[in-house]
């Protein structure tokens, strides 16, 4: 949610920042809280709000929004729900502990002369990509990978917070390895333009949207190849919506043929306005609400999105609640690829012991040996209390029935330990083993690996703590403890990137400071083993000093086929400058890890 806004400097960007560049249903045929206490990201050294500063959901999007007839002025600003961004800072491990860099490991992509002190006096390969670089005021965000080896990055502002965009528009960045070609694809509004600025004066040209999750997909049945789709949490920042049309909440690119370019398609491609057509008039008001009348509907902010395997329908994050006098809760919606809603689920008041939770989903990943009609996926929410204070994240498995359009509960929200660990980010084994990257309580380090493995047709999480009767009253919040908590994957900074190799089934780790670990797990069931390998400090501390902006890992993207690990290393402001500035450039990255050698012996 967005601090109480004043006039922005219109300080030269240059000025501002030394480091910047210039250049459901079916488809269709109060009383005042008390103010939060002020929170400041530079308290946490290595992390920031993210979208946690958005968890006071109907608030933020009266804020976002606000034309001066909003909510009342004393709505309280939350606590920072996650710590996300960045460290310059190297890990601080006993000596050692690191496993020596090998040749040929790691390199690292970027425009020319924007490496600091890695290259010829580190390990480290760099290599300068002509026209590398992303718009003004656009970090790299999530990634993901193309079978022709295309790298997809999302994108996210330099606050690192959806609410308080620093950019002018919507837009990916997509690298092509083979030929060393880095493409800036703007996404274009609904009226072709490519910048959006808000209407007030004071946001210095301030607009457009941010990328929130990118993944790969297969083509449907006919169409040959593969697709890229996108969700937008924050798709629209009051702009004249006459002028400079609507931006896409849920988007798709496709390839223009073998050896062709990728593009943007707005033809597969839905606003929020055009996803509540999908659906009965009543559902619609609920999933894709009318903040203000004559402004687009609000799609509730998709965070995140996953594959189902078996009907190919996206299953959809919604982190944000309905509007002031509606729920704070976010929600759940699967999509197909024609851009119909197939389910819609909102999540429920959530009251164990009597304590208001407030329940805002952030991630989601499915299970790849999901049954027909019975779709398996998890959820990671972020959660607070009605006093704004972060409650512990939790993680849940849903279902999926493609034939009802249902999604239904399998498990309650439960956490690993009751010392307050936060569930961080999870991925899938190809026999359906369930990995979680978990934070300590301190929100910034990283805690033991969490693993579920598939027992049977279920795992842990249903059989121990099924999702049967009240549970959001009744059992939400219990601990579920895993049936392995690897050791030695609780060091270094908070997990930012989880992603499995399908060849080898390791498992990779990649902390905010660039810690990069890997497991490998063997054997099968409640007879799993682990072995962690020594980590490898992949040198932010080398791209820019602690002093100046925060450089930090995002979601990585496994290309099995080339034997790489593919990790955005994003450059931010933060609040290094008080928000809102005229929009610049910031250098951004994205480094290479050879598998192979990472997991050599």
């Amino acid at each position: 949610m967005p601090d109480p806004t004043d006039a922005a400097d219109r300080t030269d960007a240059a000025e501002l920042d030394p480091d910047a560049t210039n250049d459901l249903g079916r488809p269709r045929s109060g009383r005042p809280g008390a103010p939060a206490p002020a929170f400041t990201r530079r308290r946490l050294i290595a992390g920031v709000a993210g979208l946690g500063a958005l968890s006071a959901a109907g608030a933020a999007a009266w804020r976002l929004l606000d034309d001066g007839s909003g909510p009342p002025s004393w709505l309280p600003s939350p606590h920072a729900s996650t710590p996300v961004g960045g460290a310059t800072a190297a890990p601080s491990l006993p000596p050692g502990s690191l496993k020596e860099i090998p040749e040929d490991l790691l390199t690292i992509f970027g425009a020319p002369g924007t490496f600091g002190d890695l290259g010829s006096a580190s390990r480290i390969d760099v290599v300068d990509v002509p026209g590398w670089g992303f718009g003004p005021g656009q970090a790299g965000f999530m990634s993901a990978v193309a079978a022709d080896g295309t790298v997809f990055i999302g994108t996210t502002p330099f606050t690192d917070d959806q609410s308080k965009l620093t950019g002018t528009g919507m837009e990916l960045g997509l690298f092509e390895p083979e030929g060393r070609r880095f493409t800036r694809l703007v996404i274009p509004s609904s009226t072709g333009r490519e910048a959006q600025p808000r209407a007030d004066p004071a946001f210095a040209g301030i607009g457009g949207g941010d990328v929130s999750d990118v993944i790969v997909v297969p083509a449907p049945a006919g169409e040959e190849g593969e697709r890229a789709v996108f969700t937008s949490l924050m798709p629209y920042y009051n702009w004249d919506v006459r002028t400079y049309g609507q931006m896409p909440a849920f988007g798709q690119l496709r390839r223009g043929g073998p050896g062709g370019a990728w593009r943007y398609d707005p033809g597969l491609s839905r606003t929020a306005d055009a996803l509540a057509g999908t659906l009965e008039p009543h559902i619609a008001a609920t999933a894709f609400p009318v903040i203000y009348q004559g402004q687009p509907r609000s799609p509730r902010g998709p965070a995140s999105i996953a594959r189902l395997p078996r009907s190919g329908h996206l299953v959809v994050a919604q982190y944000l609640g309905t509007g002031y006098g509606g729920t704070e809760n976010g929600a759940l919606m699967v999509l197909d690829l024609d851009g119909r809603v197939r389910a819609y689920w909102q999540y429920p008041q959530v009251r164990p012991l009597g304590v208001q939770v407030v329940v805002n989903p952030r991630e989601v990943v499915a299970d790849p040996t999901s049954e027909a009609d019975d779709e398996r996926f998890v959820l990671i929410s972020d959660c607070r209390g009605a006093d704004y204070v972060t409650h512990p994240f939790p993680i849940q498995e849903f279902s999926y029935q493609a034939s009802t359009g249902r999604i239904i509960p399998r498990s309650t929200a439960v956490r690993a330990v009751q010392d307050g660990s936060r569930m961080e980010t999870a991925g899938f084994g190809a026999d359906g083993t369930l990995y979680v990257a978990r934070t300590k309580a301190d929100g910034l380090r990283a805690d033991r690996l969490a693993v579920y493995p598939k027992l049977g047709r279920e795992r842990g999480l249903v059989t121990r703590t099924p999702a049967t009767g009240n549970w959001p009253v009744a059992t939400w919040g219990q601990d579920n403890r895993p049936d392995f908590l690897v050791a030695n994957t609780d060091r270094g900074g908070l997990v930012r990137s989880l992603t499995v190799d399908p060849t080898t089934g390791t498992v990779l780790l990649a902390g905010l400071d660039g810690l990069v670990t890997a497991v490998r797990p063997a054997g099968r069931g409640s007879r799993m083993t682990f072995r962690t390998l020594d980590p490898v400090d992949v040198g932010l501390d080398h791209l820019r000093g602690p002093a100046t902006r925060y450089v930090g890992i995002r979601r990585g993207a496994v290309d099995a086929r080339r034997r790489v690990l593919w990790l955005p290393v994003n450059q931010m402001v933060l609040d290094g400058i008080r928000w809102p500035y005229p929009p610049f450039k910031l250098d951004q990255w994205l480094l290479r890890v050879n598998l192979d050698v990472l997991l050599r012996e």
